[in-house]
């Protein structure tokens, strides 16, 4: 009996080794590059939030010649402070890549260029957000849009330097910075969740012609806002969020 009993024991720890070498450890849906191809919205709580991220990491590519202002830098990094909550802090990556040369780039372009370029992704504590700036236009489906950014995938945005170039410095227009800072703020709030696309309204206030912008024609969220229409906007100020869009920021996780 203590023969077959040792025999036994031996078989059971043989299984329990295989059981344990033969299944992997399930992998972390939320890190690495597949957690970076949601739809917009997907992943505003985890840049709201610290529950799952206490650091927000944004990786900045720009085509040759279309290198952002140091004001949009800095306005980045106090908007998100202002709106996140991210005890590890904020850092952001800067890199330049060659410019394509081209008049126009489509939805299917600018995710082929972060496929391409994109090196940051979330990993630990850290979330990540990629933001590219191209030396072109919008266009998609042989139809020219009057678009000056877009946020794209859950942690993605671009801005379309010749839209900025051709609205930007002169008289009555707005500073090449301010115009850029405006717009960039505009597609970090589609990211954190705004308007109704990832961070749910506390008091109804999206725009029932324009889904996913706020109603409030003074707020950073109004759609005219990522257009050349941004130009209605007194020149050389930058519109701020309402209290409605930064409520429902707060109920998702913000500050």
């Amino acid at each position: 009996m203590k023969i077959l009993f040792r025999k036994l024991a031996f078989y059971g720890l043989l299984i329990g080794v295989f059981f344990s070498c033969s299944v992997p450890e399930r992998e972390d849906p939320f890190v690495g590059m597949a957690a970076a191809r949601w739809d917009v919205g997907k992943s505003a709580t985890f840049l709201l939030s610290d529950d799952r991220f206490s650091n927000l990491e944004l990786e900045v590519v720009y085509m040759k010649g279309y290198k952002p202002t140091d004001y949009l830098m800095e306005s980045m990094v106090e908007f998100l402070q202002e709106t996140t909550l991210k005890p590890g802090g904020i850092e952001i990556i800067e890199r330049e890549i060659p410019a394509e040369g081209e008049e126009f780039y489509s939805t299917e372009d600018i995710g082929n260029l972060e496929d391409r370029y994109r090196e940051s992704y979330n990993d630990g504590n850290t979330v990540s957000v990629f933001f590219l700036v191209v030396d072109g236009s919008y266009m998609q489906n042989e139809e020219e849009f009057f678009t000056i950014g877009a946020a794209y995938r859950n942690t993605s945005m671009v801005l379309f330097g010749k839209r900025i170039a051709e609205n930007s410095g002169g008289l009555g227009r707005p500073s090449r910075g301010t115009l850029e800072t405006t717009v960039a703020l505009h597609e970090l709030g589609h990211l954190l969740g705004l308007v109704n696309v990832g961070s749910e309204m506390v008091t109804p206030h999206e725009d029932q012609g324009k889904e996913y912008h706020c109603d409030n024609d003074s707020c950073l969220m109004y759609w005219t806002v990522e257009t050349d229409n941004v130009l209605r906007f007194t020149p050389q100020t930058i519109p701020t969020l309402d209290e409605n869009c930064r409520n429902d920021l707060r109920g998702n996780g913000g500050r």
